[in-house]
């Protein structure tokens, strides 16, 4: 027996390199995939209008040329109806549609097994562009009476799916580890209390909607009977309340902040109200059109109990004063610059009518939201101090057992496990790499090692990982490199 034969085929060969980084055709699947989805979602919307309105006609072909305006308005695009503006959109089908893109570019870059942000960048800019330029098509073809300004519609389509996407990709290709990388640990911290009390100012808002849907469930049957009194009257006002239940909710929060909103000359703030007319539609019913009381002061304490929760939770932040109030002020920032993004989405106008533009007040909006953050979360942390308890407990445990650390060659490492596990499904691929893994879509359910994504950061530790020591082969390939003589090979 040749001693070669008692050599493994991996071994014998010699390390196998595999090509890595992006799989173009998985994109160009994942890209038209989104996009017909998207255009799916406008259609089925007009055509469960058109069927259940009365008196109304089911044109297929209507239902699909008027499918390309309502592609644009899931990417927030203004839109304009007989030179009339329309560009308060629903919140509800973007989020689904940005969900979508999420998905799907998380599905790319899994497939094709990519694991550092300069890997990430080619996906996110190739979705964002090819949203754009379909979005700046579609308002070029649109004509008659509904059309679009096509450099709006190539900003808001690119935008809308550049974020998705990189929100998407931002886990797994490390772009999240990369911003926990450059920046010190109570900013990190910060940082996470933002998106935490951004959460907290939004089920606030959907408080005070689900307040005022309570005692004003008397005005909106008035205002859904208003509009007609047959099934497809009813389901049309219902399914455009719901899509636009996230601008409702903000609009909740920006009552509760103090701030307002204003529809037309309806001018509505906890204190002080000016009646103006609303659409007939079943979610403005919860404004009041008359004036102000008393009690609805109460409200305003719901953005100081979001400012106690942000204090409370920085009160865990390890380091002095200095740091946690640090971490107060960034976590402010990030929920005043949020509600600005938010608020100016959720706004526009309302054709050229009585009721003008629908705002709610952005800038003030977000100055508002900061000062409820910062001041309450700072005199909570100052006057509170420490979790003394959970800092104890923290460093008792050690960052090991807590696992809120992610290590330095947290990359490097996903890369090993993931390469010695697709060794197998690769051996297969031709020598561009560009053909799919030949495993199932059933063992791919499973959680692979090259499946499992860095977990997010939570806090930094003083000491550094070590890094792996390689193990030194016990066989050396190269030792068999040459002729072997006869004695050898019995």
């Amino acid at each position: 027996m040749s001693v070669l034969d008692s050599i493994p085929h991996a071994i014998a060969d010699g390390p196998r390199e595999r090509r890595t980084g992006m799989r173009w055709w998985l994109l160009a699947v994942a890209v038209v995939v989104v996009l017909l989805a998207g255009y799916l979602i406008a259609a089925g919307l007009i055509a469960l209008v058109m069927a259940t309105a009365d008196g109304a006609q089911f044109n297929p072909v209507v239902v699909l040329v008027g499918a390309l305006p309502g592609w644009l308005a899931l990417h927030q695009t203004a839109l304009k109806i007989t030179d009339a503006p329309l560009s308060v959109l629903p919140l509800l089908p973007t989020a689904l549609v940005m969900l979508l893109i999420a998905i799907a570019s998380a599905w790319v870059a899994r497939r094709s097994r990519l694991r550092r942000p300069d890997q990430a960048w080619p996906l996110i800019t190739a979705m964002g562009l090819v949203h754009a330029f379909v979005g700046a098509g579609i308002a070029v073809v649109l004509g008659g009476p509904v059309h679009a300004i096509p450099v709006d519609a190539f900003v808001s389509c690119g935008l809308t799916a550049t974020i998705a996407s990189a929100a998407g990709v931002a886990n797994r290709c490390g772009l999240i580890y990369l911003v926990w990388e450059r920046v010190e640990a109570e900013v990190w911290s910060g940082m996470r209390l933002g998106l935490l009390a951004l959460a907290a100012l939004v089920g606030a808002g959907g408080v005070v909607l689900l307040a005022g849907i309570c005692l004003s469930g008397s005005a909106m049957v008035a205002a859904m009977t208003s509009l007609g009194n047959t099934a497809g009257d009813a389901v049309g006002t219902t399914l455009a309340s719901i899509l636009y239940l996230p601008n409702a909710v903000l609009a909740g929060w920006s009552f509760a902040a103090g701030t307002g909103l204003s529809i037309g000359r309806l001018d509505v703030q906890p204190l002080h109200v000016v009646p103006g007319p609303v659409p007939d539609l079943p979610l403005l019913a919860v404004l009041p059109t008359h004036d102000s009381a008393a009690w609805w002061a109460i409200v305003l304490a719901l953005p100081l109990v979001v400012g106690l929760l942000v204090g409370a939770a920085c009160r865990r932040v390890p380091g002095s004063l200095a740091r946690r109030l640090l971490a107060v002020g960034v976590a402010a920032v990030v929920a005043a610059l949020g509600t600005l993004l938010l608020a100016h989405v959720a706004g526009g106008d309302l054709g050229n009518g009585p009721f003008g533009q629908v705002t709610l007040r952005p800038v003030a909006l977000a100055a508002a939201t900061l000062c409820w953050v910062a001041i309450p979360g700072a005199a909570v942390t100052w006057l509170a101090g420490p979790d003394i308890y959970e800092l104890a407990t923290e460093e008792t445990a050690g960052p090991e057992a807590d696992g809120e650390a992610p290590e330095e060659a947290n990359a490097d490492a996903a890369d090993t496990a993931g390469d010695a596990a697709d060794t197998d499904a690769d051996s297969t691929a031709d020598a561009d790499g560009d053909h799919a893994d030949p495993t199932p879509d059933a063992a791919s359910v499973e959680d692979e090692p090259d499946d499992l994504e860095p977990a997010i950061p939570q806090a930094r530790t003083a000491a550094d990982a070590e890094p792996p020591v390689r193990k030194v082969s016990e066989i050396d390939p190269t030792e068999f490199d040459g002729d072997l003589s006869g004695e050898d090979r019995r």
